[in-house]
């Protein structure tokens, strides 16, 4: 097998663990809002030191294949994507932490509204690491489309309750995840189909707003 073919096996084996961490992470704060039970999330922040640990490895294999290699258009631009998705998945690690170190500060009752958007997100999450995994654009520009809807969520729940700072925070990170996951469906389109779609997502953001 040859250097690049290697480097790039292994930066997808690594990345399929990130993946399996980032999604569980999404998984323990959709669950710990849902039942209002904020002790089944007490692991999220120490996860994340795991998703950082996981971003500095693809990080270097990255710098080791573009400093020692010549890879092709292809893999050029798989390469490119991964740096991108890395970022994104570390960052999508990061919004799961902040929110886990909101919840004690939230008031309870939560916003039903609140539940409905974080099942939404994980929903989000969930499917773009499937599509990532699987190099299913089709799903990826669904993704994009149903960012939307976590948008029009994020305007609701700010609109009718009382601001309070960490009800704020908690829905501000839940949109930025939505934003992070549309993020990744963009550079997978492109390290599948060399296809820039900005325009595709910008004129759904447009519409679904009218």
């Amino acid at each position: 097998m040859l250097k690049i073919e290697m480097s790039i096996a292994a930066m997808r084996e690594i990345l399929q663990d990130m993946t399996n961490q980032v999604t569980e992470m999404s998984r323990q704060i959709h669950e710990a809002i849902k039942t209002e039970d904020f002790s089944s999330s007490h692991g999220v922040v120490s996860m994340d030191e795991k998703v950082d640990f996981y971003e500095k490895q693809i990080d270097r294999l990255v710098a080791e294949l573009l400093a020692l290699v010549n890879p092709m258009a292809s893999d050029f631009r798989y390469i490119y994507s991964v740096i991108k998705i890395n970022m994104d998945l570390e960052r999508i690690g990061d919004q799961c932490k902040n929110i886990a170190k909101e919840f004690p500060n939230l008031e309870k009752p939560l916003p039903p509204e609140l539940a409905e958007m974080s099942g939404k997100v994980h929903a989000l999450v969930k499917d773009i690491i499937k599509a990532l995994l699987e190099r299913d654009t089709m799903l990826a520009r669904d993704i994009i489309r149903r960012d939307a809807e976590i948008d029009a969520l994020e305007l609701v729940i700010v609109n009718k309750y009382t601001p309070n700072y960490a009800l704020t925070l908690v829905v501000r990170a839940l949109e930025r995840t939505a934003d992070h996951c549309t993020n990744i469906a963009e550079y997978l389109v492109y390290a599948v189909e060399g296809l820039d779609i900005c325009d595709f997502r910008e004129k759904h953001k447009i519409s679904s707003h009218k």
